[in-house]
Formats: C-alpha cells, structure tokens, sequence
C-alpha cells in the first residue's frame, strides 16, 4: 500500500462512517477479506467492535476457503485418476496466482472446466461425491442434444457446497468457442497447499477473468481487484501474448475493459504501450465509467433489457459482430428458460422464441431484477 493511500485510509477511517453499510457492501462486492486486512493500516482509528467484526468475518472466510480447497484437490485427483483433464480456474487457483494467499479472496463455489466428451463420466464422479444435479435432466439419454445450461452445476446442501463445471459448449459468453485443446497446450502448475493443481497460462487466464467478468457486468468489485492483483503479481507477463490469444478469442472489448476498470477504479500498473491500447477503446473506456459509476452509486438501478442488450452489443469489436454477439445471447436459451416451462424433448427448439420474452418480462424495458443470471 502507498504511504499516501494508507493515509487516506485513516482519515476515511477516523471520520463518520455507517459501518452497517460498509460491511453490506463489503459483502455484496465480495471484498470482505480486503477490506479486513486493508483497514489495518488505520487500526487505532477504528472502534475496536468494527474491527473485531470485520476480522471474525474474515476468519469464516479463511475457514470456508480451506473447505473449498481441500474439496478442489480431492475432485481433480479423482477427475485424473479417471484420464478427465479437469482445468480449475477462479476460486483459490486464482486466489494464490492474484493474491498469494487462498483466503483473500471470497468465493462459494468451485469452477472446473473439462471437455463436453468427458461430461458423462464427470458427472458420474461428482454425483457419487453426494453432490446433486440442479438438472439431472440434461444428460438423461432422452435429452435433447440442443438444451445445454450455462454451467452444469452440482450442489451438495448438506456442506453448502458448489460445484460448477463448464465445458466449451457451456461457455456461451465467449464470442467465438474455446479451443479447449489449444489453451491445454500451455497450462501452468499453481501450489494448493502443498499440490500442484494446473490452471491456465498466465496470458489465457487473463483473458478469461476479464470475459467473465464482462459475461456478469462487473458488478462485483472484487472482479476488478482480481484483474488488478493479476496483473502485478504476474511479473511475466507476456503482454503481446495476451493481446494475440485473446485476439483469436474476439474477446479484445472485454479485454480492454477488463483493463480499463483496473486501472481507473484501482490504479493497476501497467507498461505504458498497454495503457495507451486500453484507452484507444473509446468504447470499453466509456463502458468503463458507466460501469464505475454505478459500482459507486449507493443505489443503483437494475439494468433494463434494452441495456443489458446495448452492453452485450458493445461487448465486441464491429457493428455487425457485436449484433450477432448480443443477439445470439438473447435466444439461446438458458436454465430460467426451462424453469419458467418445461417443453417435452421435439419442442425443446422453441425455447429460442420464448426467451425474449421472458428476458422483457424479468427484466422490463427499463429494468428491474439481477442481470447477472441471465
């Protein structure tokens, strides 16, 4: 922390403050642990009670944070010794790669990706975990093969625990697929108390943080910190690698704003030829302020349907390859889809017409609702 911003801190600190705000948000931004460990640079400014607060949730992160990561190691093991390449990614990969430290950052669930083939087998091993199928439907031999969710997600409520796997087809917010096989080319070993597990490249895993954050809106701080933190712990970064893979991607807007927020909203160092890149985008630097904005407004509106629709449009690069890009997102159907009506297997292709229609109606034109499930 600079001399400057840790000052700032104790004046912000020593002033009145609504603490039973701060921690909300903390907490709806997923911050709570940076928040704790930041605010110790202004512990005699704070009252005793907030601190002992704030660290008591920190600790109960710390603890869920050990859970997950035991149970991350446990299932890739299982995953290998059954020949699947299960590649994790965010959750305490990201965690120790950004932070250096699995309990700074807040996560509930575990995200694997894994090739569609190995899916039935997948699903196999997990459910045999005691974990259950939010849709154990979708890989029933009478499927049919054009319902597919967003991620298939297993939960076990007995441990309040999440498990989210994605597969290329599953990764719907991608503007082209992901060439699975090509991104396994270049894992990298990431130590997880004391296991190697092997995660994305330092280049791929960069444009995959700033596509998913651009997938949920970035209405999570801790999405930015994460892009922030990335890329200073990432000495080596390779930076033409990353322009050119996620090039190959269509993912450049997303890029850029994933960047553009980093450095606006946190001060992310970059080289000065990527600064440079980043603000060429007049397009993901103005998104980037509009997005900044709310984070920062006490009570933002929910985004309508007309502008989750302009933000996906904006998303990539080219009028006609961001209608594409926003238009196929508001037809492909999703899990609200099938939970608003259940249509029997040849009907299934007429989910595509219902959900516009269902999107106007969750969310209205001027907005209301989360966007991020969409």
């Amino acid at each position: 922390m600079q001399p400057s911003i840790a000052e700032r801190i104790r004046v912000l600190a020593a002033g009145p403050i609504d603490w039973d705000y701060l921690l909300s948000e903390a907490a709806a931004n997923s911050i709570t642990p940076l928040l704790a460990g930041q605010l110790s640079a202004a512990a005699d400014t704070v009252a005793p009670g907030h601190l002992e607060r704030l660290k008591q949730l920190a600790r109960a992160n710390a603890m869920r944070c050990l859970v997950l990561t035991a149970e991350l190691i446990k299932i890739i093991d299982l995953f290998r010794s059954e020949r699947i390449q299960a590649i994790p990614y965010k959750g305490p990969v990201l965690a120790a790669q950004a932070y250096g430290d699995i309990s700074l950052r807040e996560y509930e669930d575990l995200d694997i990706i894994l090739r569609q083939r190995d899916m039935a087998k997948a699903n196999e091993i997990i459910t045999s975990l005691g974990y259950r199928a939010r849709f154990p439907w979708v890989l029933s031999a009478g499927a049919p093969a054009s319902v597919v969710p967003g991620e298939y997600n297993y939960r076990d409520a007995a441990r309040s625990m999440t498990i989210e796997l994605h597969t290329e087809v599953t990764l719907r917010h991608f503007p082209v697929p992901p060439d699975l096989d090509d991104l396994a080319k270049r894992l990298m070993p990431v130590s997880l108390s004391g296991h190697d597990v092997w995660t994305f490249g330092a280049e791929d895993m960069l444009s995959l943080l700033c596509i998913h954050g651009s997938k949920d809106f970035w209405e999570r701080i801790s999405w930015i910190a994460d892009i922030a933190e990335f890329v200073q712990s990432q000495s080596q970064l390779d930076w033409n690698q990353v322009f050119q893979r996620t090039e190959a991607l269509h993912a450049e807007r997303m890029l850029h704003l994933g960047l553009a927020l980093a450095a606006g909203l946190l001060d992310a160092p970059m080289p000065d030829e990527v600064i440079s890149r980043v603000r060429g985008d007049r397009v993901a630097t103005g998104v980037a302020s509009e997005i900044e904005r709310r984070l920062l407004a006490r009570s933002p509106h929910p985004l309508g349907a007309a502008q989750v629709f302009r933000y996906r449009r904006r998303m990539v690069e080219g009028a006609f390859a961001g209608w594409r890009y926003a238009l196929r997102l508001a037809t492909i159907p999703a899990e609200e889809d099938w939970q608003s009506v259940r249509l029997p297997g040849p009907l299934a292709p007429l989910y595509v017409a219902l959900r516009p229609f269902r999107l106007l109606r969750k969310y209205g034109m001027a907005g209301r609702g989360e966007p991020h499930s969409s």
